[in-house]
């Protein structure tokens, strides 16, 4: 693999790390080590690797995390080895083995804008600990729904990059394990296509080093999600403020200065709310547009979202008669149910279709 570089992030590695290395750099032109603050006690391991062929040992002055300690690696491999292809990510505590490693490379290789991902089978191997599995679970699944990004691995430290966007990955936010949940956010808004390839699962004394929080992490996943939220909020506000300033105050002070025609008299409750919807609609449009990070052109996805808009609508009203006059279920209740489901099923269409970010290589 002479084209590529490993990075391996080292926090208090056990003697497993020796192994690993002496392979790496038996397949690699060069193994960036970066050992993230460690205490004098674990000289010996990075000792042991220090002078075998391609090795470059780097070293933080005090613990900083996985983020920063990958940031630095990514750095010096820019700098030193610009010609490169790209660079794969390896943890240190023995989990990825050199085969599946080399197998990574190799399918990168195949396409190097993309990102290679080396994932575990969380559905069907026993071997991977409860608090692995529903960890891994749980995000995979949430990121799918609330983010449109298919990932069934999305912890994993097999990892290889392209050189063509690794500049903006020492830019991504984060310096302790948050930040490779970050770089996924930061590829798709890229565009840089996702593949998997399934690896072997080694977990040394049931994974108890892991760092990973399933709750805590999968929060980071909620983003996308609470910001529609608060966009469909505000511009609810919007539309009620709106529609109240124009029922009470706007319309009725133009029609009497004879500004607005007379017959808007008898509809002014309709012509206020119209007025309202609209103005809402295309700010909750320009808010969704940054929510969903779309590059489409405001043109089509405008057209598209006024589809949504309108459809929406009558669905809502056609609904919520259906279930009052044949159901025979309370108007407040049909109301909320109706809305709720919805909401769902607008966020959806919103992010998959009205602005669906296409993959650019």
């Amino acid at each position: 693999m002479e084209s590529l570089i490993a990075l391996v992030p080292a926090y208090c590695p056990e003697k497993s790390m020796v192994e690993s290395v002496k392979a790496l750099s038996r397949e690699f032109p060069a193994v960036v080590i970066v050992d993230d603050g460690c205490s004098d006690e674990y000289a010996p391991v990075f000792d042991a690797v220090r002078d075998l062929p391609g090795v470059v040992i780097l070293k933080h002055p005090r613990n900083m995390g996985k983020g920063c300690a990958l940031k630095t690696g990514f750095k010096y491999v820019l700098e030193k080895h610009p010609d490169a292809k790209g660079v794969v990510t390896l943890d240190a505590d023995g989990q990825h083995t050199v085969k599946d490693t080399l197998h990574c490379c190799e399918i990168f290789l195949e396409d190097t804008d993309s990102i290679v991902f080396g994932c575990r089978d969380f559905e069907s191997d026993e071997k991977i600990p409860p608090r692995s599995r529903f960890g891994n679970r749980l995000t995979s699944r949430l990121m799918k729904f609330f983010c449109d990004i298919k990932l069934s691995d999305t912890q994993t430290g097999l990892r290889v990059h392209s050189m063509k966007y690794l500049k903006e990955l020492t830019e991504v936010a984060g310096e302790r394990y948050e930040y490779e949940m970050n770089v996924i956010f930061a590829l798709k808004d890229m565009g840089v296509p996702f593949v998997e390839v399934p690896i072997e699962v080694i977990y040394l004394d049931n994974n108890s080093s892991s760092h990973f929080n399933p709750i805590k992490d999968s929060i980071k996943i909620y983003k996308v999600f609470i910001k529609f939220i608060l966009s469909s909020l505000a511009s609810y506000v919007l539309d009620y403020a709106l529609s109240l300033l124009l029922l009470k105050l706007a319309l009725p002070m133009g029609i009497e200065k004879g500004i607005l025609p007379l017959f808007l008299k008898e509809h002014i409750t309709e012509t206020s709310v119209g007025v309202a919807r609209v103005c809402s609609g295309i700010f909750n449009f320009s808010l969704n547009r940054r929510v969903f990070s779309s590059r489409e052109g405001k043109a089509k996805s405008g057209v598209k979202y006024f589809v949504v808009w309108f459809v929406q609508m009558l669905l809502t009203a056609g609904s919520i008669k259906f279930m009052v006059d044949k159901l025979e279920i309370n108007y407040t209740v049909s109301y909320i149910l109706v809305s709720v489901i919805l909401f769902f099923i607008s966020y959806k269409v919103q992010q998959l279709w009205v602005f669906k970010n296409k993959k650019e290589k």
